[in-house]
């Protein structure tokens, strides 16, 4: 006869699949991203996007932009400076291309926006998805699962992520805000999609 499970036991359950029904929401969303490209079922593929940048700027306002003594002269060592203003002009651009330590191959991400499609964003709107990543307990947990760590009882012996039901929490509310999803039952990964963007956000905040 199978011992009954305890109630921290049920409630570690309950949270894995409550996480596993957001985060397969969460990719269902990311699905419908202008260029995006996803993974293969197989997750062997490299994940690649071309940057959703509106097309159609007028012409002067790039050689305005190119004509703007703020730009560094130095074309080597801006060279993505200078790419961004010859392409896009006035804006904001992220791109990276790098293989996970506990992927399978690379992964490439770049996404630009003008001066004035940046302009009609909301900043609140970024409220839920950098939220979930202010916790060093989570971030921990994040560079592991992008390190190769992949199950909660893997991530169980690491003393600083806490009890199984802890750990849970965390992945739940990763997974919610689209940082994790579920590879297959019981296994998590984060979304070729957010690699970059995570690495690019972590970057700002260490350098």
């Amino acid at each position: 006869m199978e011992p009954t499970p305890s109630a921290e036991d049920r409630l570690s359950a309950l949270e894995q699949r409550v996480a596993e029904l957001e985060a397969a929401a969460a990719e269902s969303s990311a699905s419908q991203e202008p260029g995006a490209t996803h993974q293969k079922a197989d997750g062997t593929s490299s994940f690649k996007a071309e940057s959703p940048v509106p097309s159609g700027f007028p012409e002067s306002s790039v050689q305005s932009a190119a004509g703007n003594t703020a730009l560094p002269g130095d074309t080597e060592t801006f060279w993505a400076l200078h790419g961004l203003v010859d392409h896009l002009g006035d804006g904001v651009t992220y791109a990276g291309y790098t293989t996970p330590p506990g992927g399978s191959g690379p992964v490439a991400w770049q996404m630009g926006l003008s001066s004035a499609g940046l302009a009609q964003i909301d900043f609140a709107e970024a409220a839920g998805s950098l939220a979930a990543l202010g916790h060093p307990v989570r971030l921990q947990l994040l560079q592991a699962i992008y390190e190769g760590t992949s199950t909660v009882a893997e991530l169980g012996k690491d003393d600083r992520f806490g009890t199984s039901g802890q750990i849970y929490h965390h992945v739940h509310a990763l997974a919610g805000a689209g940082w994790l999803e579920s590879a297959r039952r019981g296994h998590w990964r984060v979304p070729a999609q957010r690699v970059v963007p995570l690495l690019t956000l972590v970057l700002i905040g260490t350098h």
